[in-house]
């Protein structure tokens, strides 16, 4: 996975400000991996949209994950820090044409594509029917409560990435939990920071020596560290 270059991040940060996070997610990895059709992105599974975002994020960011979650029991605020590469090499990718079996009925693993249309329902509920609803490929459709909430935790275990979670514990009360980890959330904010940083640095040197935009992006961070140094 190759890192976003300065203009890219700028491009992505501004492109994304009005779109969903789901598009978001899409957008970046269209750059990412220029050697996929950017058509075909939203056709895989939502794990690996999920673990394709956390390889560009660590290879653009750093892989340091440093966070925290509140407990739920107590609310005390619990720190973290993962590894960001050893939690991506934690979470198998399941082939794009995998099928799940429950009682004479198979599905494939939801997609990106599948999940921005689920989402257009009004509650979770209908969202998950939706979703178990376009994913079907065979057998009976009609299923349970019971055989639903089956066939979701199959969906997990094939697919771990589309649901990153890390487990928890509260120094103050003793409380175990699972925090759930939002890569594009995450990758955003980082994102965010990371272009402001650079507008700041645009702004600096264009007013000091009269340069193009394009022209402070295409410079190293070293060498745009140094000119920033220079300046004052």
């Amino acid at each position: 996975m190759r890192p976003l270059s300065a203009s890219q991040l700028l491009y992505l940060w501004d492109a994304g400000q009005s779109r969903h996070p789901i598009d978001r997610a899409l957008l970046a990895l269209a750059l990412g991996l220029p050697e996929e059709a950017p058509d075909g992105l939203a056709d895989h599974p939502v794990g690996w949209r999920e673990a394709r975002l956390l390889a560009l994020r660590n290879a653009t960011f750093g892989a340091q994950l440093d966070g925290y979650d509140a407990c739920p029991r107590c609310g005390a605020m619990m720190e973290f820090s993962v590894d960001g590469d050893t939690l991506l090499a934690a979470l198998p990718l399941p082939a794009d044409d995998a099928l799940i079996e429950l009682d004479g009925g198979q599905w494939r693993l939801p997609s990106s594509r599948d999940q921005a249309l689920a989402l257009a329902a009004d509650d979770p509920e209908r969202v998950a029917r939706h979703l178990l609803a376009r994913c079907h490929v065979a057998g009976s459709e009609d299923i349970s409560a019971a055989q639903a909430a089956a066939l979701e935790a199959l969906m997990e275990d094939l697919d771990p990435a589309a649901n990153i979670r890390l487990g928890m514990h509260c120094s103050e009360c003793g409380e175990h939990w699972d925090a759930l980890l939002d890569v594009g959330s995450w990758f955003w904010d980082e994102l965010g920071a990371r272009a402001r940083e650079l507008l700041h640095a645009v702004h600096r040197l264009a007013l000091a020596y009269g340069w193009r935009e394009a022209d402070i992006l295409a410079l190293s961070p070293a060498r745009r560290a140094a000119y920033l140094d220079l300046i004052g």
